[in-house]
């Protein structure tokens, strides 16, 4: 079983323009209206719905712990995640708490702006994780840790060390750094119970301090860190150990959005680690999930089952 641990939201995606618009008054003008050639989505988001959601799609047994209001928009997200058979007996819904929801501005050139409100999200405490299906983990990935301000750092320093204590892999994405980032004085006293650490570059950077990313990495490594994943976009993944020094190219795919790739790749890398494949295997396959995610114009939801990712994967050979 895959236990996910993080944000579960709706992504509100305003995109079909060509440049971001500047500000303008509170009346209609050519500064402040934008037409768009494409209609709203309303689509699931939120790092720990992502990943779920992409990993169930794989046919693999998953639950999600996270949290979302009694109103219409919770309902969405419940229900896409109840399709695809996720279980919910961590999902939390809250009377009095909205459900979270994000919404992103992306013109043609594919720049974001986004407007995020947390909502239930700020409410989910350790007490509220299900200490049967967390025991039932045999990998577990905390994710959102920036953003989940009810379980940082006890309460998923906490989760981490009974979940490695049990023998189940574990592993963190530390991203995304916004608000108060993951700095490395609050992370390393989880790293002796994480078997991966996963961060993109920006946030490799911010949590260290450094900009060059192999002062960055090897800092990371120093701390106590026994394999990091630094996530690429398209050009891949790079693995650090201490012993392993390897990049993992990605695939070249015509993008529509490049929301939730990051989850999507974290979902795949998780598969194969699951599965007991070599590293460079598991991230390959990652990269190949991000991949048929971001070329799909239906993002997350269009997520592909295993079946699909081995044909990519055969296709690309």
């Amino acid at each position: 079983m895959f236990v996910i641990i993080g944000t579960a939201n709706v992504d509100l995606l305003v995109s079909g323009f060509d440049k971001m618009p500047g500000g303008g008054s509170d009346e209609f003008t050519t500064n402040n209206l934008v037409f768009c050639d494409d209609p709203l989505q309303l689509m699931l988001g939120g790092n720990g719905g992502n990943c779920a959601y992409v990993l169930a799609g794989l046919g693999a047994p998953t639950a999600l712990c996270s949290a979302a209001g009694q109103d219409a928009l919770g309902d969405y997200v419940h229900s896409w995640l109840a399709e695809r058979h996720v279980d919910l007996t961590g999902f939390v819904r809250h009377s009095h708490w909205a459900t979270a929801f994000t919404t992103i501005v992306m013109d043609n050139r594919l720049n974001r702006l986004a407007f995020h409100h947390p909502g239930a999200l700020a409410a989910l405490t350790y007490a509220d994780l299900p200490r049967q299906l967390l025991q039932s983990a045999t990998s577990l990935l905390v994710t959102s840790y920036p953003i989940m301000p009810g379980l940082r750092p006890v309460g998923f320093a906490q989760v981490l060390a009974e979940a490695h204590a049990r023998g189940t892999i574990t592993a963190i994405d530390i991203g995304p750094a916004i608000g108060q980032p993951a700095y490395l004085a609050e992370l390393a006293p989880l790293l002796p119970s994480l078997d991966y650490v996963i961060a993109n570059r920006h946030e490799l950077t911010v949590c260290t301090g450094v900009e060059d990313l192999e002062h960055a990495a090897s800092i990371l490594l120093k701390a106590g860190a026994r394999c990091l994943i630094v996530k690429l976009g398209k050009a891949g993944a790079l693995i650090r150990t201490t012993g392993l020094h390897t990049h993992v190219p990605g695939f070249a795919v015509t993008t529509h959005s490049t929301v939730g790739a990051g989850d999507s790749f974290n979902a795949g890398l998780l598969y194969g680690l699951q599965q007991h494949w070599p590293i460079e295997t598991a991230a390959r396959f990652g990269n190949a999930v991000a991949a048929l995610v971001v070329s799909s114009a239906q993002g997350v939801l269009g997520s592909p089952t295993l079946g699909r990712v081995e044909a990519f994967l055969r296709e690309m050979d």
